[in-house]
Parts: structure tokens; sequence; C-alpha cells
């Protein structure tokens, strides 16, 4: 029996390691697919929003808590960077380094007031932190730029070398956005993420082995704002102007669907999810006052088609069939076996054991 749940284990490993190297993959063929400044920029601000979506995944998706409150992290990393660039003069590396640490500061402060809220009160207290950010980039003028916006933000630069070509910025952002997903992998994977994902499915489950509930997603929402904060400050860097009407309640709104529609939990949810928000920039850009309800629609019909997101549908599909593979073994199997001999297996909840693990 023991052997039997360390190869499921491993199986699941596999799987999560699977996810990660498609979106790795996907990371490195786009800019294969085309290269133009044009197509660069497009996929630059795609992996953009993989950062921003990888982070919000820890939460929602894992921890299995809908926050609204990406979409103001991510506009106070742009602005920690922008202003840190601008107003202070710091080397733009080093206003990458300060924008994800201001960030998660303000989460673990937002995390400590809201973590012991239960499900919408949780939502709505992070809709309200969020308000609470995009208010403050427009009102104070002197050092966000009020309503027009910062502008001035220098490129980004190491040393001397700046990262003014487009295929320069990208791999800059895809970089990190690999480097991002290959931490959420290897936590997903340890014993504290299998400790959140079973908080996530079940708080009792969590509680009966010991897990403090509090800590587990103070952490997610923690490292759910570190990542808005390097994806916000990449956003300043990449745009070099920021204004508060890019972090507004909407954005929050098509963060959180993207990553329902794509398939929250997974480890390939987020780049599907950055992959769909681009594909609306992109195709609706004539169409910016409709974007909202083609997002609507989009999510209208995909909740219908796949309940569990794109990713969850074909992998939930994918287990149902290899399940139903190693069934029919197993009763050629037990078909086979000598006279007498009996199945001596005993069900254990499944995420209560891969906790005590």
């Amino acid at each position: 029996m023991r052997g039997r749940r360390d190869a499921a284990g491993v199986v699941r490993r596999r799987r999560k390691a699977w996810e990660l190297w498609i979106t790795i993959g996907l990371l490195v063929v786009l800019p294969l697919i085309s290269a133009t400044d044009y197509s660069l920029h497009i996929w630059t601000r795609m992996a953009i929003f993989l950062i921003l979506l990888t982070g919000l995944n820890l939460i929602q998706g894992v921890a299995g808590m809908t926050s609204l409150a990406q979409a103001g992290f991510f506009g106070l990393g742009a602005y920690a960077a922008g202003i840190s660039a601008v107003r202070y003069d710091l080397p733009p590396l080093a206003a990458l380094v300060v924008a994800p640490v201001v960030v998660t500061l303000v989460a673990l402060l937002v995390g400590v007031l809201s973590m012991r809220l239960k499900e919408i009160y949780f939502t709505m207290a992070t809709l309200g932190a969020g308000f609470v950010l995009f208010l403050l980039f427009g009102r104070m003028v002197e050092l966000t730029g009020g309503p027009n916006g910062l502008v001035g933000i220098p490129p980004f630069s190491i040393g001397g070398l700046e990262f003014t070509e487009p295929i320069m910025r990208y791999a800059l952002v895809a970089v990190l956005a690999a480097l991002g997903a290959v931490v959420a992998h290897n936590l997903l994977v340890s014993r504290t993420g299998r400790a959140l994902r079973a908080y996530g499915a079940s708080e009792p489950a969590a509680l009966a082995v010991g897990a403090s509930p509090f800590r587990l997603r103070l952490l997610a929402f923690g490292l759910s704002g570190f990542y808005a904060g390097v994806a916000g400050a990449l956003e300043a860097f990449d745009a070099r102007f920021i204004s508060p009407s890019t972090f507004d309640f909407m954005t929050a709104v098509l963060l959180v669907v993207a990553l329902v529609v794509s398939g929250a939990g997974r480890m390939v949810g987020p780049i599907l999810g950055a992959l769909l928000l681009t594909g609306i920039e992109v195709f609706a850009a004539d169409y910016a006052d409709y974007e909202p309800l083609i997002m609507g629609v989009i999510f209208l019909v995909a909740v219908q088609l796949f309940p569990r997101g794109v990713a969850g549908e074909l992998a939930a599909r994918w287990e149902d069939r290899r399940e139903r593979a190693q069934r029919s073994g197993e009763s050629l199997g037990d078909s086979s076996a000598p006279a007498g001999t009996t199945r001596t297996d005993v069900g254990t909840p499944a995420m209560t054991e891969e906790l005590r693990r």
C-alpha cells in the first residue's frame, strides 16, 4: 500500500515537472515563431503577465483564496521601481530589487490584517486594499505624477549595458519568468507546498496534521505580492511610463478570470492565462471599451465547457483515462491471482496522507 502511494506521488511530481517544462518551452519557442520588434513586445507583455499570474496562482489556485489585490500590488511594484529610478536616481537594477521587497512588506501587512477572514470577506478585504492603492497612485501627485502618470523612467540597465533592444528586454523578462516558475514548482512539490494545497482543498485536513492555516495563507499571500512586485518593476522598465489606469479594478478582475479560465492550481495555468490576456490585448485593441465584455463572454463559455479550467479539465481527462487503464490491468492481474488471495489495501484520505509524508 505504501509503495502504491509513493508511486502515485512520483506520478504527480512528474506531471507537475512536465507542466513546468511546457512553460519554459513556450518561453523559448515563442520568439522563434516571430521575432519582429512588435512580436517581441507582445511576448514581453506575455512574460510579465506570466510572472503576475504565477504569484496569483499561489494564493488563488493553490491556497484556494480569491484575491483582488494583485492589480494593486502590480501597480505598487511598478511605481516603487519607477519612483526609485526617477525621483531617487537609483540604478535600475537596485530599483528592480527594491520593488518586490516593498510590495512583499505591504502584502504581509495586508495579509496580517485580513488572513483570519473567510472566503468572501477576505476577497472584499483584498478588494479594499487594491482600491486604496489605486487611489494613492492618483493622489500622490508629487511622487507618482497623479492621473497623468510617471514619465521619464530609464530603460533597464546593468552597469553600462542598457536593455533597449526588444530581444534583450524579452530575454530579461523571460529568464525571470522561467526562474519564477521554477521557484513556484519547487515550492509546490515541497512539504510546505503540499500543506498549502491541502489547506486549499480542505481546512480540516490541514489542521489534522498540525499545519498552521494562518502561516500558510500568509506565506502564499506574501509570495504573490513578491511576484507582483517583480512584474510591476519589469512593466515600468519595459513601458517607461506608468499611470494609475493600468492597475484599476477591472485589471484585478481580468487577472482572476484569466487564471480561472486557464486552470487555477495548475503549473501550466499561469502561462495559458498570460497568453489569453495578451491575445485579448492584441486582438481587442480596436475595441478596448468592449474588453471587459469580451472577457466576460469567454469566462461564461469557459466555465460551462471547462469547470476546472482548460488545464484542469485536460489533466482530469488524462488522469481518468490512465486510471481506467490501470484498473483494467489490475482486474486482469486479480483474475490471474492464486485462489485464496485477497486484497488488503485500505483507503486513506489522500490529502492527509500526502501531508504526513
